[in-house]
């Protein structure tokens, strides 16, 4: 093994003449490198993985123009949603794991660090890493792909680091369903935010979210329709932030049934200011702390304006200097865009397969609705 803190785009050269099947994962990747790599070897035995994300072809920080090349070229090129991870696998023999992208900056100008293998053991782990990910992404990129986003990016404008939301035609792990309408229930008030240490199981067992969500009488959630995904959220200090928890699969609510019944606000006193149900089934917990959520900070920071309905139409009617906080303000639930909901749907299941779920178990020992909302009559 050896560690290399400069001269990459030197040891790739080298390692190419004696490479038959190269393979490299790579975010961000530039067509004068991928031009280069192609005078020193056949690409017809090359295979990339690197990210379809529109948005970072209109940055400019990827190159379209780079992985039409390739195609051209008969390499082999696959695109995988939050794409991270760069590796550079040379036949059987050699590897590099790096922090380095296939760009001039990656592989030349930046500060970059990474290892040089040559374990067996190591490279083979790696191969089968580059084909889980080709199984998260089974379909070649085609000429007719690149022509079409060609002509989605044709006219648009980069106006002080930022553009309208773009899509991202990478795979993607989880299974998103563009048919639901997705919201984030918040918890807590300005007055009782929790710490990041904060267990979520005592969150589950305080506010009984495993079975509703609940509202002060004023704030009935209409909007909400059976089979909508409520993501939970509550509200946190150090940072002040909302961190998200728990998802469930929400129903309709409904006028007299769904709401605190008398046995229910006599051992939950303050269910009567929160007598407002918004009932839920399927509820799938992070088995952690407040910090093993994602903080919704992250999600704003990504998505900005493009994070909630409201805010993108604001947007798209000429508004500018939108800040998507303001629409968090002494709001109980937000709707998110399609957008924003895929991506936090990856991150919390991430977060379930990295910390856990909490178990049915805990969740059947706890206290449950006296009402029986299926012989439920008006």
């Amino acid at each position: 093994m050896e560690l290399y803190l400069k001269n990459w785009y030197q040891k790739l050269l080298e390692e190419l003449p004696n490479t038959k099947e190269l393979k490299i994962i790579s975010p961000f990747v530039k067509e004068q490198v991928l031009r280069k790599i192609e005078s020193d070897f056949n690409y017809k035995n090359f295979e990339l993985i690197t990210r379809f994300n529109l948005q970072d072809f209109a940055m400019k920080v990827s190159s379209l123009s780079g992985l039409k090349f390739c195609i051209e070229k008969k390499a082999s090129v696959f695109g995988v949603k939050n794409l991270h991870s760069k590796v550079y696998i040379f036949d059987k023999r050699a590897a590099i794991i790096t922090s380095a992208n296939l760009t001039n900056g990656g592989l030349v100008s930046n500060h970059e660090c990474g290892i040089y293998i040559t374990d067996k053991n190591v490279i083979q782990n790696l191969h089968d890493y580059f084909n889980d990910l080709k199984k998260i992404a089974p379909n070649e990129l085609t000429i007719d792909q690149c022509d079409d986003w060609e002509k989605k990016l044709d006219g648009i404008i980069v106006s002080k680091g930022k553009i309208g939301a773009l899509p991202d035609y990478g795979a993607n792990l989880t299974s998103f369903d563009k048919t639901k309408t997705y919201y984030i229930k918040i918890f807590g008030k300005a007055d009782n935010r929790v710490g990041l240490d904060f267990p979520i199981k005592t969150e589950i067992k305080r506010s009984h979210c495993h079975y509703a969500c609940t509202f002060p009488l004023n704030k009935k959630p209409r909007q909400v329709n059976d089979g909508d995904v409520i993501f939970m959220a509550r509200m946190t200090q150090n940072p002040n932030d909302y961190a998200i928890f728990g998802r469930a699969i929400a129903l309709k609510y409904i006028d007299g049934r769904d709401k605190a019944s008398q046995q229910e606000i006599e051992e939950n006193s303050w269910k009567e200011r929160w007598s407002i149900y918004l009932r839920v089934k399927e509820p799938v917990f992070i088995n952690g702390t407040m910090g093993d959520g994602i903080l919704l900070s992250d999600l704003l920071s990504k998505f900005d304006y493009d994070s909630f309905p409201s805010t993108r139409r604001r947007y798209d009617e000429g508004e500018i200097n939108i800040k998507p906080t303001k629409s968090l303000m002494r709001k109980a639930y937000v709707k998110l865009t399609h957008n924003s909901a895929e991506w936090l749907e990856q991150k919390f299941d991430e977060a379930l397969i990295n910390v856990g779920q909490v178990n049915d178990q805990f969740l059947k020992s706890l206290p449950n609705t006296t009402t029986d909302i299926t012989k439920w009559k008006k």
